[in-house]
């Protein structure tokens, strides 16, 4: 892989993909750098953020409230975990579990635990449960593959 940069002054930023052929590494490439300009509504002390998606590290339903966590802060959303599944698929952000929601670029680690569930480790530390309902679509990232 080759990378180019240079400045235009004056212009948007942008990036241009060539590719021999259009495969998962090249179709997840072109999504991770569409998510850069994606954000969600949140808010945190009295205040309303547009919080960038790749800042989440997890979101997570508590008491049918959404929180969506990022290294420092945790933001209050109006969004469902179902409508931030469907938005942020494409951003490498998958269920794991009914009421959490991962990063998978935030992933450090993972290990087996029993009952066939695993444990994510995030490049903060936090840890959170794979249930075995969502085995299936860790392992094909993991793998390299699309879920």
């Amino acid at each position: 892989m080759e990378i180019k940069t240079r400045q235009a002054d004056g212009k948007p930023l942008t990036v241009i993909i060539e590719y021999p052929i259009w495969d998962n590494k090249t179709r997840r490439l072109a999504d991770k750098i569409k998510a850069l300009d994606l954000t969600v509504s949140g808010s945190s002390e009295g205040k309303v953020f547009q919080v960038h998606i790749s800042d989440i590290y997890y979101a997570e339903s508590v008491e049918r409230k959404t929180f969506l966590y990022t290294k420092d802060e945790v933001y209050m959303t109006d969004k469902k975990l179902y409508e931030l599944e469907g938005m942020l698929k494409e951003a490498g952000i998958i269920r794991i579990s009914k009421s959490c929601l991962m990063n998978v670029d935030m992933l450090y680690s993972i290990r087996q635990l029993m009952n066939s569930r695993l444990e994510a480790t995030l490049i903060n530390g936090e840890k959170l449960i794979v249930a075995r309902t969502y085995l299936k679509g860790i392992k094909n990232i993991l793998k390299g593959g699309a879920e």
